[in-house]
C-alpha cells in the first residue's frame, strides 16, 4: 500500500521536543480524556509515543502504544527515556511499545479503560475497519477517544495533493510542505492567529508535512462517525469539531 512515511516525521519531531512540548501534550490529554489515574490506556497509532508517555505521567497503571511503522516504535522508545527526566510520574516500566497494525494485525488479546487513537484510523487504508476493531478493544464503561478527519467538499481534493506527494521525489515533497506553510503563515497573518502557538505539543512544521503527506487519507463528518459508534453500544461524551474545514474532528465516547 501506497503511504506517507509518518515515522521519518515523528522522528524529526522528537529530536526538537521540548519539555513544554510534553506538558502541553500531557494538558490536553487530561482535557480530553478525563481521569487516566490507575486506568489502563491503549494508545493506537502511537506515532513518536508522547501521549503513551502522557498518559503514564497522569497516572495511568498501564500503557501499550502500537504503531504499524517500526521507525515510530524506536522513536517512542528513545522519546520517554528523554521525558522521564522531565517528569518522575513517568515511569518507563509501565509503558510498553511495539509494532504493530490496528486493520492487518490480531487484535491486543486485553481490553483498556481507555483508548485512544488521535488522527490516526483515517490513515490506514481501511478506516470503518479500524473503527470496528478499536470498538472492540474498549472495556464496558470504558472510554473511546479518536479524531478522524472532517467530511468537506475539498476532501477529494486534498486526497488527490497527498497521493501526488507520497508519489514524488524528495524535492518536490520540500516544495509542497513549504508552499503550505508560506500560504498557511500569510492567512494567519491576515487573520491575527498565531501558528507557533504549541497545541497537543506539536511543531508548525511537523504538522504541516503531516497534513501535506498524510496518506493513505479518509475522512466522515461528525453525525457519520457517530451513528456508526452509537450502533456499536456507545454513547457520546464529548463531540468537539474541527475550526477549519478538513481538519479533525474530536470525539470522545463511553461504551455502554
Amino acid at each position: 500500500m501506497l503511504k506517507f512515511a509518518f515515522g521519518k516525521n515523528w522522528q524529526a519531531y522528537s529530536q526538537n521536543i521540548r519539555q513544554d512540548d510534553y506538558f502541553s501534550a500531557k494538558k490536553s490529554l487530561a482535557d480530553l480524556a478525563g481521569d487516566l489515574q490507575n486506568k489502563t490506556f491503549l494508545d493506537i497509532g502511537c506515532g513518536s509515543g508522547l501521549f503513551s508517555i502522557s498518559a503514564r505521567g497522569l497516572g495511568a497503571k498501564e500503557v501499550l502504544g502500537i504503531d504499524v511503522d517500526p521507525q515510530c516504535v524506536a522513536t517512542a522508545k528513545e522519546l520517554i527515556d528523554k521525558v522521564s527526566l522531565w517528569d518522575p510520574a513517568v515511569k518507563k516500566d509501565a509503558v510498553v511499545f511495539k509494532e504493530g497494525s490496528i486493520v492487518d494485525d490480531p487484535l491486543p488479546s486485553s481490553q483498556y479503560d481507555i483508548v485512544y487513537s488521535w488522527g490516526v484510523l483515517h490513515h490506514t487504508g481501511d478506516m470503518y475497519k479500524a473503527f470496528a476493531n478499536v470498538a472492540a478493544l474498549v472495556k464496558e464503561n470504558g472510554t473511546l477517544v479518536i479524531a478522524i478527519y472532517n467530511r468537506h467538499f475539498t476532501s477529494p481534493i486534498w486526497k488527490a495533493i497527498k497521493y501526488t506527494y507520497v508519489k514524488s521525489p524528495a524535492f518536490i515533497q520540500t516544495i509542497m510542505a513549504m508552499s503550505l506553510a508560506v500560504v498557511k503563515l500569510v492567512a494567519a497573518t491576515l487573520s491575527g492567529q498565531n501558528l507557533f502557538k504549541k497545541l497537543r505539543g506539536m511543531h508548525f512544521y511537523r504538522d504541516i508535512v503531516d497534513w501535506v503527506g498524510g496518506y493513505p487519507y479518509e475522512y466522515a463528518s461528525t453525525s457519520e462517525v457517530c451513528h456508526f459508534f452509537e450502533a456499536k453500544g456507545f454513547k457520546i461524551k464529548k463531540v468537539i469539531k474541527t475550526a477549519g474545514f478538513t481538519g479533525c474532528n474530536e470525539f470522545v465516547f463511553e461504551k455502554k
